[in-house]
């Protein structure tokens, strides 16, 4: 080091030095980076025992009508909450009628319109409901109340967009979770393609959560982000996924918000001879061929992020119960699960779905009054 008036001049040794100082500290930056990951897959794999959601409620009347919109019936999903939303308001005497959505935008809009048209006290939907402002706004005139399932970037309260609540796992948690098993299982060096569906506005907050996690992680890399449309999946996933594999090699992960998408992007990857070790596919929802795809091992699928899909349907029916009374919502977030191989006969794995072991609905019927 060379002192020249008031300015100091790295030697070359001294560069050199300050250099691998710098290396070092990146390395030790990215060591953590990857030692919280796997300290995250620990806790988002973890048993969920405790019951979080609400210990009371008012009364509920007999004789309300609810109408489901089912985002699309060809989800396994969106067809099991509208199972279980009927299943809850019929032990509370309510009538509920199920819509199909279809998938897109343009069906979800008859299909509310629809629903609006049946006057029912209260709608329950799992479509996007920014999308759906015109109806809503007339149902809301008429006096209905609207929750929503997966309907909104995030779980809580949705005034500017007319929900009494939206209800959903934390998508922010949900793609952190997913990207920490990726960070985790590379050692910090994955190379990943993320997909999406911003059609949702979850699906956009969960994969640009994913995607700044993992940027995050200086020795793994974000090949690309693709927006693709949810109803477009079976005609647009095979070609998505070829040009994966001739555009970015092997090996690779992948992350979408949504299982229903490895539906069509594995058989690609058999028919292709890719090996089940060289490309690993995360999502989240908790579908039933998610499960069975991880169950087996070498479906390439290796990790879902479960939403507790019969939880929150009891939820959609606590929360329109407080509505109609005038209440305010219950604020309750279910945290989300990390299914993985290890634990896939843990909390409702051995019936392919995100049974949370906290008693959830023997503490809805508690509260509710009903057996």
């Amino acid at each position: 080091m060379i002192n020249v008036g008031k300015k100091t001049l790295l030697t070359g040794s001294a560069i050199a030095v300050a250099a691998l100082l710098g290396m070092a500290s990146a390395r030790a930056d990215d060591a953590q980076v990857v030692a919280d990951a796997k300290a995250a897959v620990q806790k988002y794999a973890g048993p969920q025992t405790t019951w979080e959601g609400p210990t009371a409620a008012p009364k509920p009347e007999k004789g309300k009508k609810v109408v489901f919109l089912s985002g699309d019936e060809q989800n396994d999903i969106s067809h099991l909450y509208g199972v279980y939303i009927k299943e809850a308001g019929e032990k509370l005497g309510w009538d509920v009628t199920i819509i199909d959505g279809k998938g897109s935008p343009t069906s979800w809009l008859a299909g509310m319109n629809q629903a609006i048209a049946l006057k029912p006290d209260g709608i329950a939907m799992f479509a996007d409901a920014a999308s759906l402002q015109d109806p809503i706004k007339a149902g809301v005139a008429q006096g209905i109340k609207f929750v929503g399932l997966h309907a909104a970037g995030y779980p809580g309260p949705q005034p500017d967009i007319n929900l009494f609540v939206n209800i959903q796992e934390d998508p922010v948690e949900i793609g952190k979770a997913e990207a920490a098993w990726v960070i985790a299982d590379s050692d910090g060096k994955a190379n990943v393609v993320i997909l999406s569906h911003n059609e949702y506005a979850i699906a956009e907050v969960k994969s640009m959560a994913t995607k700044k996690e993992i940027e995050k992680c200086a020795g793994c890399k974000v090949l690309d982000y693709v927006n693709s449309p949810a109803s477009e999946a079976a005609q647009r996933q095979p070609q998505l996924t070829t040009s994966w594999i001739q555009r970015f090699g092997t090996p690779l992960y992948a992350t979408s918000v949504g299982d229903n998408d490895w539906d069509f992007a594995v058989p690609v990857l058999r028919q292709g001879g890719i090996d089940p070790s060289q490309v690993k596919l995360i999502a989240a929802d908790g579908n039933r061929s998610a499960y069975d795809r991880i169950r087996k091992g070498d479906q390439y699928q290796v990790v879902t992020v479960s939403e507790p899909i019969e939880l929150q349907a009891y939820q959609a029916i606590d929360e329109l119960n407080r509505a109609f009374h005038g209440e305010k919502p219950s604020g309750f977030v279910q945290p989300p699960f990390l299914v993985t191989k290890d634990n896939i006969h843990q909390e409702g794995g051995d019936q392919n779905t995100f049974i949370p072991s906290n008693d959830y609905k023997k503490h809805y019927l508690a509260i509710w009054g009903v057996q």
